[in-house]
């Protein structure tokens, strides 16, 4: 099973870094099949018929891409309009109150309602496309990536941290592997990295440097927590929603890791709230 995980996060880490480096229209279409794809595996979660779900998650990767590449002029008005801070508004004021629902149900267990699931996907996947495409095409790869990496670090951190620490654990009716020692070291090490990356290069084209610097150091630490919290919340809330479904992962399509929304869900929450505070702190 490891050695499975492995191949298949070298393999991801190799497409990701190819698309990377061919430029715009690679990276395009590997996010627009990724998005495609965590649409198709969460309508699926919500019992939609898997014909549909497939016709659905494929009409929006092809649409993604076309609008991304072949629509220059529709995209940078939403960009330079309020589109995108309605869009990440919108998602932003959602992800807040799903945050306080998963926290205040996660011992008791969230029997996620139906039309919530199927609902939260056909707005959650475009939030985060237009938030993801946004942070690429304004300020480069590296600082959406410095965005993705707020999750990669918390996500590591809490397993780390959970299984070195136990202690009494954080979501039993949820997600009965994680503890708060996991959470509070998820916390720790975004805000300990993110300071001492300023320190060190305050320059780079990071998301957090650009929190720190506009900030004070209380109201950034702030900022930072918040995002770890929704990045918890984006993956119990994928959690709450496969157990009402009765599966434990999302698909098969990434072997050893499940599926690409099960990879990707702390980033449908993180990423619309990534932009929005972006967008505020630019309007300060």
């Amino acid at each position: 099973m490891l050695r499975q995980r492995i191949i298949t996060a070298v393999i991801l880490f190799i497409v990701i870094i190819a698309a990377l480096w061919m430029g715009l229209w690679a990276f395009t279409a590997v996010a627009a099949i990724a998005m495609g794809a965590c649409l198709w595996e969460w309508l699926r979660l919500a019992k939609w018929n898997n014909a549909l779900c497939l016709l659905i998650g494929f009409a929006a990767a092809v649409f993604f891409y076309w609008l991304e590449m072949f629509q220059p002029i529709d995209v940078n008005v939403l960009q330079s309009g309020n589109g995108l801070l309605i869009i990440s508004s919108v998602g932003t004021v959602i992800w807040t109150v799903i945050t306080c629902v998963v926290f205040f149900k996660r011992m008791s267990g969230w029997n996620v309602p139906n039309p919530l699931a199927w609902l939260s996907a056909l707005i959650f996947v475009p939030c985060a496309w237009f938030s993801l495409m946004f942070l690429y095409r304004e300020y480069g790869a590296v600082y959406m990536i410095s965005v993705l990496a707020i999750v990669w670090v918390a996500d590591i951190s809490a397993y780390f941290g959970g299984r070195a620490l136990q202690g009494p654990k954080m979501a039993t009716g949820i997600s009965p592997k994680k503890t708060w020692s996991g959470a509070l070291t998820a916390v720790i090490c975004v805000l300990v990295l993110s300071y001492v990356m300023y320190a060190v290069a305050p320059q780079a084209p990071f998301w957090t440097n650009t929190i720190i610097s506009k900030l004070t150091v209380f109201a950034s630490a702030g900022i930072l927590f918040i995002t770890v919290l929704f990045s918890i919340a984006g993956d119990l809330f994928e959690s709450a929603v496969k157990r009402t479904a009765g599966v434990k992962d999302s698909s098969n399509l990434l072997p050893g890791h499940g599926g690409v929304y099960d990879r990707l869900d702390a980033q449908f929450a993180v990423l619309p709230l990534a932009v929005f505070i972006l967008l505020f702190i630019q309007g300060l």
